[in-house]
């Protein structure tokens, strides 16, 4: 079921609107596609005025900002969750971590397409910025944990990282985009991930202890 209809419950007029315009916006989102967000309809998603938005946001480019800014920070906070526990992060811990990193991908494929396909320079929108930074170092510092830990063993950690999130990010990619392809719906990602992840997680494998 929508959100979009409960929106109008948020305390807007208490000092929420941006964060009110931004729920919105993600509802809107999640339930029509880019094309289904406009200020115009925000406002009348949480029952302000068609010029309220404008107050925290300039025009529809910066309400997408705004989205696809909460959109890395959840994903960064879910990373972060699957790790609360790994003290010394294995290759299992990172084959966790990279499910639900496909996971979030799949479950909301409007709000990751505008995180990943977005023209938002740098300089433009660095807080997006920054939270786009904070969810790719959750995996490179979990690498780098393991490292530190001998539960991982990495020559290029960069590079690796780098190969790593790309090829979940374009699996990802690949099921949002072809969601009438039989081979290509949620369980068949996961496994395609992990046919994936074989090839590559062996890299991080520590070598044997001689005996």
């Amino acid at each position: 079921m929508s959100d979009t209809a409960q929106i109008g419950n948020d305390p807007y007029h208490h000092g929420d609107l941006a964060n009110a315009c931004v729920r919105a916006a993600l509802s809107l989102l999640n339930d029509h596609g880019l094309s289904g967000v406009t200020l115009r309809e925000v406002a009348r998603c949480i029952n302000a005025s068609r010029s309220a938005p404008y107050r925290h946001f300039a025009d529809k480019r910066d309400l997408l900002a705004a989205c696809a800014q909460n959109g890395f920070a959840r994903l960064a906070q879910l990373a972060e969750h699957l790790l609360a526990d790994a003290t010394a992060p294995d290759v299992d811990t990172v084959r966790t971590l990279l499910h639900g990193y496909a996971r979030f991908g799949a479950a909301n494929p409007h709000l990751y397409r505008l995180m990943f396909a977005s023209d938002f320079e740098v300089d433009e929108y660095p807080a997006l910025t920054a939270e786009a930074e904070r969810a790719f170092y959750v995996l490179q510092g979990a690498i780098r944990a393991g490292q530190q830990a001998g539960t991982l063993a990495v020559d290029d950690r960069d590079g690796l990282v780098l190969t790593l999130w790309s090829s979940v990010h374009g699996l990802v990619s690949l099921h949002n985009e072809l969601p009438t392809c039989s081979v290509l719906d949620t369980r068949a990602l996961e496994a395609n991930l992990d046919r994936v992840l074989d090839i590559l997680l062996p890299a991080l494998q520590p070598a044997p202890v001689p005996a």
